[in-house]
């Protein structure tokens, strides 16, 4: 297979965002591989994020294991089954990652797929348990998100 790069600078873009395309014949079947690995690359690149561990080393941790993250004093933390670990990103960061992770306070994000119910039973307070037994509170300002979250999803 023949491979041609063309590439050049585009100031327009963020620092973490590049255009690639790709143009093939369509009677090139090696070239449907090649972009499957893009997309699968793509996808796995998305689906990490990058936690330091208490010996000060780097884990990659994927975005379907975090429970949650959440803001304590001056640092943001990444919550998983398997720990808790200390990450240098911004929650406003973290919140556009993936699709799944809902902003439930000033301090919290949680990811919907580990929710196991909500706890609705105190007059204007939301608690959100999660799967490994936390339960955090739905903040005032946050909660109308929450409720229409669930309104989207009510049968």
């Amino acid at each position: 297979m023949k491979v041609n790069l063309n590439y050049k600078e585009n100031e327009d873009l963020s620092e973490d965002e590049f255009i690639l395309d790709i143009q093939y014949s369509s009677k090139n079947h090696k070239s449907q591989h090649f972009i499957k690995y893009i997309k699968s690359y793509d996808i796995a690149y998305k689906n990490k994020v990058i936690v330091e561990n208490d010996d000060y080393s780097l884990l990659e941790i994927n975005c379907d294991d975090i429970i949650m993250f959440y803001s304590n004093k001056k640092n943001n933390y990444c919550k998983t089954k398997n720990g808790t670990y200390r990450i240098k990103s911004k929650l406003y960061e973290l919140e556009k990652i993936d699709s799944n992770f809902m902003r439930i306070s000033k301090s919290t994000i949680v990811n919907i797929k580990h929710i196991e119910k909500f706890d609705l039973r105190e007059i204007g307070k939301i608690v959100i348990k999660l799967d490994n037994s936390i339960e955090v509170i739905v903040s005032r300002r946050r909660a109308n998100n929450i409720m229409k979250f669930l309104e989207d999803r009510r049968i």
